[in-house]
């Protein structure tokens, strides 16, 4: 298991190229599914120190460097590097050793949240818009979403228009970042928002049957957590109202189907409101704060050497003897630690996310 965690090799590719003079000495990523960047912590050392701090500084904006962190096991034999982070750099701080440096980074998430839209929206798909945010944001747009997915067909326009320029300076409305409206967009209709290099991606979780399933050995079990509160009967209530129209429509889910009645007592119920949203939205909505509520009954936490390719969104298969039966477990955080020392590990959240 030494062997394994200590045969990784590492570089770092600045604006796409390998700097001369530059190592890794060490690094932490924090890798994960929920609303947020990705980020890294890397400790180089450079042989031409002021040649680096002076290629480094100056770019700011959408002009700072790019940064991509490379592995790869010499031991079992691969033959290409493999991409562990790919992002922008933030800050970078000289140690008092003249030739260390530490490197702060975020993927290219952060370009969203460093761009702020103040417009409005008609007669637009959910996709349509998050596209031209990531473009407004100077990234590329990727979608596996075909014209079957009945959902990211609807209009997000007329009555259902998404703010009011005019009540955006004085209410400070929930949508102050392209962050903020790709990501609420992608979760009011099911997608997934992510970064994969320079390109936001949006997609439908994968589950258990398309996405790749891990069955690692050499692993640590942290803690296991199972909740009672949530691991039973859970229903979610959704209310809406049409001011134009005086309406008002209220629909709860309890993982099985839907009903216009509340569930009976002894069943954890979780409410939300909304306005203007059709009947669709509602069940689309609870459907989801349903799934993203019960994830949590079941958590696990692992500490293992490093897996070649695993990411949030993967699965994991946990036996029995680990836990109080064999699951197939969501991986939602892989936090990822190398140094020259200790070889390279990573310790996983996993989640029960399959529906």
């Amino acid at each position: 298991m030494t062997g394994r965690i200590r045969s990784w090799q590492v570089r770092l590719l600045l604006d796409g190229t390998s700097p001369e003079g530059v190592h890794v000495c060490g690094f932490r990523l924090q890798c994960t599914r929920y609303e947020r960047c990705d980020t890294a912590h890397i400790v180089i050392a450079a042989q031409d120190g002021s040649a680096l701090f002076s290629r480094l500084t100056g770019r700011s904006g959408f002009d700072r460097p790019d940064i991509e962190l490379q592995v790869i096991d010499r031991l079992a034999g691969e033959a290409g590097w493999r991409s562990v982070f790919h992002g922008a750099l933030d800050a970078i701080t000289r140690e008092n050793d003249p030739v260390s440096f530490r490197l702060e980074c975020r993927d290219y998430l952060c370009f969203l949240l460093d761009t702020r839209l103040t417009r409005s929206w008609s007669n637009q798909t959910a996709i349509e818009i998050v596209q031209q945010a990531a473009q407004a944001a100077g990234l590329e747009f990727q979608s596996d979403l075909n014209g079957n997915d009945i959902a990211g067909d609807y209009y997000c326009g007329q009555f259902w228009q998404l703010e009011h320029r005019r009540l955006s300076a004085s209410a400070q409305h929930r949508y102050q970042t392209a962050f903020d409206l790709a990501f609420s967009l992608a979760r009011d209709h099911g997608y997934e928002c992510q970064a994969r290099g320079r390109a936001i991606i949006i997609n439908r979780p994968p589950d258990a049957d398309s996405g790749q399933i891990f069955e690692p050995d050499g692993m640590t079990m942290q803690h296991f957590r199972y909740d009672f509160g949530l691991s039973g009967a859970v229903s979610v209530g959704v209310r809406s109202w049409d001011s134009r129209q005086r309406a008002r429509s209220e629909i709860f889910y309890d993982g099985q189907e839907f009903s216009t009645e509340p569930p009976a007592s002894g069943a954890a119920l979780y409410t939300f409101r909304g306005p203007g949203l059709r009947m669709d939205d509602i069940r689309r909505l609870a459907q989801g704060k349903h799934r993203r509520i019960v994830s949590h009954a079941c958590e696990a936490r692992l500490s293992l050497p490093a897996i070649a390719g695993l990411e949030p969104r993967h699965f994991m298969k946990l036996g029995g003897e680990m836990i109080d039966r064999p699951r197939t477990l969501a991986v939602d955080a892989v936090d990822h630690f190398f140094d020259l020392s200790q070889g390279y590990r990573q310790e996983v959240t996993l989640r029960d996310r399959i529906f």
